[in-house]
């Protein structure tokens, strides 16, 4: 049986900017065509009483966690850590110590804001015109095992961008809700076409880049295989 996880959402706990309720999350995610999560707060990492507790609560709910760090290279969510460890805000140190203890990294939206105009003119940047087998050879994407596709807090063109760039890439494809309240829950969702029961069996199917990445058909409540808006 496949598994269907939204696997980027944070949650109040840890994460500042998010108003989502772990609590409400557990109540509103079954009534949804998603069967897991994986929860990422930024920079902090659930401890092991926390997360135990957490599963305990609601034991039939796959739950997964994960850590999203803000490196040197962008935001990477990782699974596998238990703590967050000085200096993984260099990338390199991200992908050493989740190498050392066989955990998974994926690049989030790679290419959030790189189309808007506003945000490029702030930061003084230049046109971004690179097209996708350009964007394939960026140092990003040689220090991660995967690459998130499909992200409910980008725009159509920034999720297509990063579609068309992973066809040039051997990583696995992920896709997640980036959710920091209920209303921003399940857009999209990564499917493991294996059965999963346990963090380290996902991690595996991970690594392994066997997924697909799913969207949410509103009118239907199901999901369907990605394809980019034409």
């Amino acid at each position: 049986m496949s598994l269907i996880l939204d696997m980027h959402i944070h949650t109040k706990k840890h994460s500042s900017d998010s108003m989502l309720d772990p609590i409400e999350l557990l109540t509103a995610i079954p009534e949804m065509p998603v069967n897991g999560i994986n929860i990422c707060e930024h920079d902090k990492v659930w401890n092991k009483h926390e997360i135990d507790e957490y599963k305990a609560k609601h034991p039939n709910f796959f739950c997964s966690f994960g850590i999203e760090v803000a490196t040197d290279y962008g935001h990477v969510v990782a699974l596998g850590l238990t703590e967050y460890i000085s200096g993984i805000h260099r990338l390199e140190k991200l992908k050493e110590e989740v190498d050392k203890i066989g955990g998974f990294i994926f690049v989030a939206h790679p290419f959030r804001y790189v189309f808007d105009k506003v945000t490029a003119m702030r930061q003084g940047a230049t046109k971004f015109d690179m097209t996708p087998k350009e964007a394939a050879e960026m140092d990003v994407f040689k220090l991660v095992h995967g690459v998130e596709i499909a992200n409910g807090g980008n725009t159509n063109q920034e999720n297509e961008f990063a579609f068309n760039v992973s066809k040039y890439l051997n990583l696995t494809i992920l896709g997640g809700s980036d959710a920091h309240s209920l209303s921003g829950l399940g857009y999209y969702a990564t499917r493991i076409n294996s059965e999963i029961n346990s963090q380290s069996e996902l991690i595996d199917a991970l690594l392994a880049g066997n997924t697909d990445v799913m969207s949410l058909n509103k009118e239907k409540g199901t999901y369907e295989i990605y394809q980019p808006d034409r």
